[in-house]
Formats: structure tokens, sequence, C-alpha cells
């Protein structure tokens, strides 16, 4: 079994035998009760495979779930388990948001928790600069670290600076005496100071674009004193420094916890993904691209023509998708199969954007809502 699940690994899964049967186990921390629910919820699941794919065996599916059974149902600081079961592949994925106890039997890989999860924690990096001092943390899955710096890191000025001589204004400095740090000549400290700043900062700014900004891919956000922000801004060659998403203040680790920081960071990024979204939205609302017509979506989705897809995360409609794209509600496995899992699915498998949202979130009051490629033809 994988021990990561993700978009592509759904596309994957697809292409296996089903149906899939999913668990969702909310993790608590306590092991006999969870192992208790997990153990009801195996149960259920079997007896509804039973029920809606009496042609499938549930010996098939078991070994899927069997490690945890027995085994571990902790995994670091996550708050939910989700495991995916083909009649021949499965995966399983930790999740980090709240999850209710739920067992699905469905057509396609049940991909709706994994994109709701997804909307709600992206991973970026946080850099917390000061003039003399760094330090970097990282976000991953809603879960901040602080990344203990190696060695040969320039974590302090000195560090990065070391003793230097200046020409300009005829001045020196040297350190690593008894009595500090001296300095001689006819130069102005305030300049040197603002000198040392500069060259910090960019040593700093080279640091983290070379060993966590470039390697990673992610977004760096910088918490630092106003002027601080303004100066590194200004010297930054950083094109993963985040603009629009920051704190103004010196760092204080000591007086606000990591998850604290990281949790303020998060709101702003939440505020700015619902701001973009509703740009968004309005664009495509303007030029009439919006489809709400379910019958129109899954022709236009089975055409690849829609880009986006929006979908409330508790929304359910009844229906199967199937390979022609025609939405079939006849059999068993169809009428509890949730159709907007389809969709959203096909929606991926075409390069689209799917977003699984709150309510509150949404850019519309429809519980789905897509947005069709610019030009193309609807079909009559």
């Amino acid at each position: 079994m994988a021990n990561h699940f993700d978009i592509h690994a759904a596309l994957s899964l697809a292409q296996r035998p089903g149906p899939f049967v999913t668990i969702t186990l909310p993790v608590t921390g306590q092991l006999a009760a969870d192992r208790t629910q997990f153990q009801s919820l195996m149960q259920t699941a079997k007896q509804r495979l039973t029920i809606l794919a009496p042609n499938r065996d549930w010996g098939a599916y078991q070994p899927a779930f069997a490690p945890f059974a027995h085994g571990s149902l902790t995994h670091g600081n996550a708050r939910g388990l989700l495991i995916m079961a083909g009649a021949t592949t499965s995966f399983h994925y930790w999740l980090h948001t709240p999850t209710q106890p739920t067992v699905a039997v469905t057509y396609q890989p049940n991909v709706l928790p994994i994109l709701a999860a997804r909307q709600a924690h992206g991973d970026y990096d946080v850099l917390f600069l000061k003039r003399t001092s760094f330090q970097v943390a990282r976000v991953r899955s809603g879960q901040p670290e602080l990344v203990d710096l190696p060695a040969d890191a320039p974590a302090t000025l000195e560090t990065a600076l070391g003793t230097e001589t200046r020409e300009r204004g005829r001045w020196q400095r040297s350190n690593g005496t008894d009595q500090g740090t001296h300095y001689s000549g006819t130069g102005s400290l305030d300049r040197m100071q603002a000198a040392d700043t500069r060259n910090y900062f960019q040593v700093v700014d080279r640091y983290v674009l070379d060993n966590y900004s470039q390697p990673g891919q992610r977004p760096l956000v910088l918490v630092a004193a106003p002027q601080d922000q303004g100066n590194f801004r200004q010297w930054s060659r950083n094109r993963f420094l985040v603009a629009d998403v920051t704190l103004n203040e010196r760092p204080n680790l000591a007086n606000e916890t990591l998850a604290q920081i990281t949790a303020r960071i998060d709101a702003q990024w939440h505020q700015r993904a619902v701001e973009s979204r509703r740009g968004h939205y309005d664009q495509a609302r303007s030029a009439n691209q919006l489809v709400t017509d379910l019958g129109l979506l899954a022709t236009l989705t089975g055409q690849g023509q829609i880009s986006d897809l929006w979908l409330r995360d508790d929304a359910f409609q009844a229906g199967h998708l199937d390979s022609q794209g025609n939405i079939v509600t006849l059999t068993a496995l169809s009428r509890q199969n949730n159709l907007y899992n389809d969709l959203a699915l096909a929606v991926c498998r075409r390069g689209g954007t799917v977003r699984v949202l709150p309510a509150a979130d949404l850019p519309t009051d429809q519980v789905i809502v897509a947005k069709r490629l610019q030009g193309m033809p609807i079909p009559v």
C-alpha cells in the first residue's frame, strides 16, 4: 500500500477495477476507542459492498484495511485517516483537517475528501527575519515546524559577515575581543550599520532562495518589523517571496508559539483565496462562461471544456457518470453514488481545477458551478 495519496494517485486508481471502498476515520489519539470505531467502519463497509456490488468479494478489499485493524492509527499530528481500496489496488492518506467517520462505496475513487483537505492547507515556508539573525519554519499539510539550520548557515550577522575592514569612510570594525566590537576612523557608524544590514539581508535572501525556496518551489512568507520588511523586499531576488501575505512585526517566538503565528498567516491565506475566487468567478460570470445545469456540465466535462469546478463540501447528488459522459441512476450503486465526485474526478483527469469548499468560502450560493473554456461553443 502506498503511503501517500493525491489526485494523481486517484487518477491511476480509477484505471483499476472497482467499485471502490473508502473509509475515513477521525484520529483522536485514544487507540482503543479509535480501533473500535475502525472495526465498526470496516464491518459497515463489508455489508455495503455485499449489498451494492454482490459480484465483488470482500476478501479482495480486506488486505487494504488489515494493517490498520491491528497496527498504528496515528501519524504525527494527523487528525484523520482515509483509506481507499479497489479490487486490486489501495492507498491511504493521513488527513490534517477534522473529519467524520464515513464509509462510501463508489464507482470512482472518492476524491472529494482529498480535494477538500487540499484546500484547507497549503504548504509554504516562513522567514523570521531580524537585522542580526533569522530563522526558517516550514508548514506542511497545516503543520508548522521550525527548521534546525545547519552549522554553515548565516544564522547571525556575525556569522555571515565576520571581521571586515571598510575602505569607505576610513573606519574599521573588528570583533571577537573581550571588550566587544570597536570602530575607528571618520566614517559614520549609522552608515556602517545600514550597510551591514543590507549585506546581511542579501546574504540571507540568497541562502533561503538556494536552500529552501528554489528546491521546494514553495511560497515564502516574511515575518519582520515594518522597516525591515521594506528593506528586505527591496533587496530580495526571491521570486517565491509572497507580497500580500505577511506579518509586519518583529519576530518573537518567545512570546507566541509557532502554531499561533502560522494560524494568523493561514487566516491571511484564506482571505486571499476567498477574494481571488470571488474575482475569478465574477469574471467568468461577466463572460457568460458559467455552467450549473448538470446535464450540460456532464457533456462539457466529457469534452474537456471545463476549466474550473467549484463544489460545496457537503453536496450530494445521486448518480454515476459513465464512460460516455451520461448520468446513470438506474442501479443500486448509482443511486447511492455521489455524481459530484465523478464530475470532480473527470474534470481533474482532463486538466481542470476543482475546489471543494465550505459554503461560506464559495463565490456563489449554488452547490456546484463550473467555468467552461472561453470561446468554446455550448452543445445544443
